[in-house]
């Protein structure tokens, strides 16, 4: 701001190499600051911003200003969609399991292809899924438990699925949506298989805690049965969610057979993304993040200030016209060293220092901006404390220029100007009262600080680790899948419900078995009843088979 005056009275012209040298910093300075700025923002805040979406993407007016409006159909960019207030992030797949009544479009208990057709372009809309590979799916999963669940024929054909049918296939369906084996041993600990190893109610579970783990794996391990037989939707969705759930951590349990008692050592999953996020959730954090934020805040209102008056010396420091030769005065001081004492600026320098200070006002709100958004996203001690040091860092890059690279013989010549006073804008009571300007302006960085931590908070942070919740362990308050398929529901499900199966297999299997065997005997009959023109050899075999007695029909695989 002082060079150029200062070397105009010294070498009697403004563009000596000093002053080139002080306007290339100047540019310098911008150019580092704004690459700096622009890679955090881009590289680290969008590459949060898009994370985040993808985990859980922002709707219109929700908490995201700048959110896209909302999509006539799901378009699957996010693991979790909101469901009535509460988070769905399970496979497509297992959130038509749970919608039987989406399925069962005419509600006779029997989900049929027709009805597959004709609801496919809607619930391929809502789910992002193609209901008919879901169909296809249960067939699947159905045949695949043959050898303990008897299979009717309009399913074998791939026609129809009862609602018994369903219910059975649906648990294994299910227990997909918890990704990868390493999650049996949180499963164990929330009791999903209390109910079989206690009551013996479900072959394929077994009796034991290891048959259980057998049951578990099976399905969910890689190359397992949920993903040879689950859509490729389920496989895009067990990616992405290892992706946005991080690294795991494993912690040591304990569980017990809860019949027998027998105890067995495992280790439960968790993983660092959740983690990261309960973490910054805690009250002991959220004070550490507040001050490091507060603490920011406050070098950026200084940094305005600093801009603030830069400008107000601009527009209101006497011009050199007033002066004349004496704008810039030469002084020698008791040492018999050279200062200058500047008392007017000419209208070109005033127009520089003028475009530079309101550059530097825009780039102290980027500053502003980009940096809080950055500390926001912290979430852990140390991490916190490094990404504000970087920022400062970035601050500091125009002092390290100024101390490092210019002269220090240029540096002595601006530093030792005497002070240059002008009126400052604003109401003149309180600019007559600095102290009551800077609890004001304290009070309002406080307040600022905690309404951007309240808001961030409440609209990011917390339903962040809500969906991530469910998404990584399928638990909390505001997991649809948590809800649905809780304690309580595996519990009945296994004990009542699967049993109910079998019965319910078993009474479709003789009727479905008589029904056959009548149809045979009337076909029989009309045979018979021509049996001029039927070989003999014939009606001996049906003259046979009609003197069966009806109980022996199962027999004939019927």
């Amino acid at each position: 701001m002082f060079v150029t005056p200062t070397e105009q009275k010294k070498e009697g012209g403004s563009f000596t190499y000093d002053v080139m040298m002080a306007y290339f910093l100047v540019f310098l300075n911008f150019f580092m600051q704004g690459i700096l700025l622009y890679t955090v923002f881009n590289e680290v805040v969008m590459a949060n911003v898009d994370w985040t979406n993808g985990i859980m993407k922002p709707t219109k007016n929700e908490y995201d200003l700048f959110a896209p409006p909302a999509e006539k159909c799901n378009t699957g960019g996010s693991l979790c969609v909101k469901d009535g207030g509460v988070f769905s992030c399970a496979p497509p797949s297992v959130q038509l399991t749970g919608r039987w009544d989406e399925l069962d479009t005419n509600g006779d208990g029997i989900w049929t292809y027709e009805e597959v057709v004709k609801a496919r372009d809607a619930l391929k809309c809502k789910y992002v899924v193609d209901p008919v590979e879901v169909f296809n799916v249960f067939v699947k999963f159905l045949l695949s438990r043959e050898k303990i669940l008897w299979i009717h024929p309009d399913l074998r054909a791939g026609k129809k699925i009862h609602k018994t049918y369903f219910t059975f296939a649906a648990g294994d369906i299910i227990m997909c949506g918890y990704r990868n084996e390493q999650m049996c041993p949180n499963l164990l600990r929330r009791g999903v298989f209390h109910a079989p190893l206690k009551h013996k109610t479900a072959p394929r579970v077994g009796t034991t805690i290891d048959s259980a783990l057998a049951y578990c794996h099976a399905l969910l391990k890689t190359g397992g049965m949920c993903e040879r037989t689950l859509p490729s939707t389920y496989g895009v969705w067990k990616i992405a969610s290892s992706a946005e759930c991080g690294a795991q951590s494993f912690s040591k349990m304990v569980y017990k057979h809860p019949e027998t008692g027998v105890a067995k050592s495992m280790l439960a999953v968790d993983y660092e993304a959740r983690e990261l996020y309960e973490l910054s959730s805690t009250p002991l954090f959220m004070v550490y993040k507040t001050l490091v934020i507060g603490m920011w805040a406050l070098a950026m209102l200084q940094e305005l200030k600093d801009v603030v008056i830069g400008l107000t010396w601009c527009m209101k420091f006497p011009s050199a016209d007033q002066f004349g030769a004496d704008a810039v005065k030469e002084e020698q001081t008791a040492d018999g060293e050279t200062k200058y004492v500047i008392q007017g600026i000419t209208s070109g320098h005033r127009s520089t220092v003028f475009v530079m200070n309101v550059a530097r006002f825009f780039l102290a709100l980027v500053l502003t901006g980009v940096g809080i958004s950055f500390l926001l996203k912290g979430l852990d001690y140390v991490g916190l404390l490094m990404d504000a040091v970087a920022l400062v860092f970035i601050v500091e890059i125009s002092g390290i220029l100024y101390g490092q690279v210019l002269r220090p013989e240029i540096r002595e010549q601006c530093e030792s100007l005497d002070p240059m006073t002008v009126d400052m804008y604003g109401i003149k009571w309180l600019n007559e009262r600095q102290a009551i300007v800077d609890v004001i302006q304290l009070v309002g960085i406080v307040i600022f600080v905690v309404v951007c931590m309240h808001m961030y908070n409440t609209t990011l942070v917390a339903p962040l680790y809500d969906a991530l919740e469910c998404t990584c362990l399928s638990k909390g308050e505001r997991c649809r899948e948590a809800d649905r398929f809780s304690y309580d529901f595996w519990h009945k499900y296994w004990k009542e419900d699967v049993p109910l199966v079998f019965k319910t297999v078993a009474k479709m299997k003789e009727e479905a078995g008589g029904a056959l065997l009548q149809t045979a005997k009337s076909a029989a009959s009309n045979i018979l009843a021509k049996r001029d023109s039927v070989p003999a050899g014939m009606l001996q075999d049906f003259n046979r088979y009609l003197n069966w007695e009806e109980h022996q029909h199962p027999v004939l695989g019927l």
